[in-house]
């Protein structure tokens, strides 16, 4: 699935033909990622959060779906192979394709600008998605949609297997986290200051950090996805399809990287 969509900071046309050329030359990267559903490439928030980021940043990939994320190199997805490595983690993998390709959509960012867009991450990544997390895995309501789905590659039989004790994983996870102590209300609760800290923030700018999309938006845009364009049932959710900026925000990176 190669990006071929919208320019950055760190991108051209000519510049893309050279990169392309040169993955060609040297050796393809392949993306395991969590399987697409809902509308979506991935309904895994760090694999949907990498794969815009290679849109962004105009690096061609191929994407393969993982039914489990064991095989690689963290046991975690998303995980990357390119000249005979194995990068796990989409934070590690984004600091390797910068480095390997010399392309940063953060360049024109000002120190100042770089630590904002790295508390926003830490928001997103280390608070908000915990609540996507609780949501799909822990409410009763949306658990066989979750099942059916972030478990879909694998097969029926031993999804029955697995889905519970994959379940009771996520429990304990959320509970030494620290999020799944709390009640149901106290999480979505959570959950709907951080979705509007990000509206605030974006306020009526055309990216997180300006007119120019950079790494955050990647990284806002994994998950926000994940959230709001999702059929499942969330206070959350709710609150954030009530916010007009962040509808359009999400409906613009769709347009400009993944039409």
């Amino acid at each position: 699935m190669p990006a071929t969509q919208g320019l950055s900071l760190c991108d051209n046309v000519s510049r893309r033909k050279e990169r392309t050329r040169e993955v060609t030359a040297l050796s393809k990267l392949i993306v395991h990622q969590i399987p697409g559903g809902w509308g979506l490439p991935s309904v895994g928030p760090f694999s949907l959060k990498l794969e815009a980021y290679l849109r962004i940043a105009g690096i061609p990939y191929e994407a393969v779906v993982d039914a489990t994320p064991f095989k690689g190199p963290k046991g975690k997805l998303p995980w990357i192979e390119h000249e005979g490595k194995k990068i796990g983690d989409s934070g590690f993998i984004i600091e390797y394709l910068e480095q390997r390709f010399g392309c940063d959509p953060d360049a024109g960012l000002s120190a100042d600008e770089r630590a904002i867009a790295l508390s926003m991450r830490r928001l997103i990544e280390e608070n908000l998605y915990w609540t996507l997390v609780y949501d799909r895995w822990m409410v009763e309501e949306n658990w066989p949609m979750t099942r059916n789905t972030v478990l879909g590659e694998i097969p029926a039989l031993v999804r029955q297997v697995i889905a519970p004790i994959a379940r009771r994983g996520v429990r304990r996870q959320l509970e030494a986290q620290g999020l799944g102590n709390h009640s149901r209300e106290e999480i979505h609760a959570i959950g709907i200051r951080d979705i509007a800290a990000i509206a605030d923030f974006l306020a009526n700018k055309q990216y997180l950090m300006g007119e120019t999309a950079t790494e955050i938006d990647a990284v806002a845009y994994g998950m926000l996805a994940n959230i709001m364009q999702v059929p499942l049932m969330s206070p959350i959710k709710d609150d954030a399809l009530r916010r007009k900026n962040l509808v359009d925000y999400i409906a613009r990176i769709q347009w400009r990287y993944f039409a």
